[in-house]
């Protein structure tokens, strides 16, 4: 897991990168589209900033125990109103997560989809912040590595999260015991169906297996922003299929 000190740097550098395409691309970005289905770059940082202020209340709460879900604040407006509003609110976190080494030991993150240990809650906030600002520059045309950082913290949070989202999504699984991997350098990710549900699965022999050059491309992949055609991937077996088991987010 990351320390509190660590998600900083890696949340800062990333929303930075995102706040400059912002300023880049200026009133543009409410025309540019993302690799996010239906949104352009201003929507995306709309959600940015929505997310970026609900993490801050969320750590602000755990840090004063003060009791309920956290909430965030949705900018309206065009993209300078926008970016305006994620510029204020990444600043908020900021200042939450210089402070959040003082957040108890044991101490839980109350977020809208439910609580999570400050631990993982530092992750996932990593996790978002580092695929936003790739979704931003892959949005100005431009194709960067993700952070090490961001690679570790996502690869902590896609076992519990790939799961729950497969289960909301429905789709029926494979066979009882079908084994998914991902790999990458860095990375390696396995999915089992147990009592016909997915779940993140021990070392097992898999029937299919998504093999990337670089851990980037793997989790693109995995996080619907690559597919089977990125040529830093091998797919084999039913690997093929996997996002119409986990599709999203």
């Amino acid at each position: 897991m990351l320390t509190a000190e660590q998600a900083r740097t890696a949340v800062a550098r990333d929303w930075a990168r995102t706040l400059a395409v912002l300023d880049e691309l200026g009133d543009a970005g409410d025309a540019t589209p993302t690799r996010c289905a239906g949104w352009t770059l201003t929507d995306l940082a709309r959600h940015g900033a929505w997310g970026t202020s609900m993490e801050a209340d969320a750590l602000r709460r755990a840090r004063t125990g003060t009791p309920g879900t956290a909430e965030g604040r949705e900018p309206d407006g065009g993209a300078a109103a926008v970016t305006a509003a994620l510029r204020a609110s990444v600043a908020d976190l900021d200042a939450e997560l210089a402070q959040a080494g003082d957040i108890a030991e044991g101490t839980s993150l109350e977020l809208p989809f439910g609580p999570v240990p400050a631990a993982f809650g530092l992750a996932v906030f990593t996790m978002e912040a580092g695929f936003h600002a790739d979704d931003a520059v892959a949005a100005a045309g431009r194709d960067e590595a993700l952070g090490e950082d961001v690679v570790g913290a996502t690869t902590t949070v896609l076992p519990l999260v790939l799961p729950v989202l497969a289960a909301a999504a429905g789709s029926a699984p494979p066979a009882e015991g079908t084994v998914l991997a991902l790999r990458g350098p860095a990375v390696e990710l396995r999915f089992a169906v147990v009592d016909g549900a997915w779940a993140a699965a021990a070392e097992a022999s898999p029937a299919g297996t998504v093999t990337g050059t670089d851990d980037t491309a793997v989790l693109r992949f995995a996080l619907g922003r690559a597919g089977t055609d990125d040529p830093r991937l091998t797919v084999d077996g039913l690997a093929a299929e996997f996002k119409a088991w986990f599709p999203g987010p």
